[in-house]
């Protein structure tokens, strides 16, 4: 019984950390064909430091080491965007993020702007959830970096402690998202909450998380 209730859900937002999604599905796509190393150790140089935003590795010294599977934990956990970098720009590159989501009908994000849109988010993580990118083992090693992240402030705060949230946020200037999947008792959904001008964060975060209790006292 598939079906969906949206509102201005083609409308271009700056993604900022929601474009993580892209990065993280575009790795373990090619992970699974053997294109890319999971277990490949990364060094931390001076120049891959976005020393802006969220993160731990910013705080590191250069020559540090990282598998690509810790990177990508790390970018989905803790948002980090060190890690982002590392993996979207040297590690995969974001042309080739950019030719494969396009292909896998994400035409509305655009990776070099860090624009996206609800429709997008929405099919790519449906696509993740359904084994669909990659394997079930690479795709629950996926979800797992989509559980307990740094932020849990909106979808999943009013929701029952027992309930599985697979999410991303992004936080900007005047705007904050969270999207993801919500596996509640009876039914699994997805949910995706896009904002912008926003004048009072405290407010705003509340309003998402109310919002998120709504539909899933809907879904269930």
């Amino acid at each position: 019984n598939d079906f969906s209730i949206d509102m201005n859900a083609n409308t271009i937002f700056t993604g900022a950390s929601v474009n993580k999604l892209p990065i993280l599905g575009t790795l373990y796509y090619l992970a699974q064909k053997g294109d890319i190393d999971l277990d490949r150790q990364i060094t931390i140089q001076p120049e891959d430091i976005q020393d802006y935003g969220t993160g731990q590795i910013r705080y590191d010294q250069p020559g540090t080491m990282y598998s690509v599977k810790t990177l990508s934990r790390l970018m989905m956990q803790k948002s980090d965007n060190t890690a982002a970098y590392i993996l979207g720009r040297q590690v995969i590159g974001i042309p080739k993020i950019q030719q494969l989501i396009t292909s896998w009908g994400m035409t509305q994000t655009d990776m070099e702007n860090n624009k996206t849109s609800n429709t997008d988010i929405a099919l790519l993580m449906e696509k993740i959830y359904r084994e669909k990118v990659a394997n079930k083992a690479l795709t629950l090693e996926m979800l797992s970096f989509l559980k307990d992240g740094t932020i849990e402030d909106r979808i999943p705060a009013l929701l029952p402690k027992e309930t599985v949230v697979y999410h991303k946020t992004g936080n900007g200037v005047g705007f904050l998202h969270d999207v993801g999947i919500v596996v509640g008792p009876k039914t699994t959904y997805y949910i995706g909450m896009f904002t912008s001008g926003v004048p009072d964060e405290a407010e705003a975060v509340r309003i998402l998380a109310t919002i998120s209790r709504i539909v899933y006292d809907f879904m269930k």
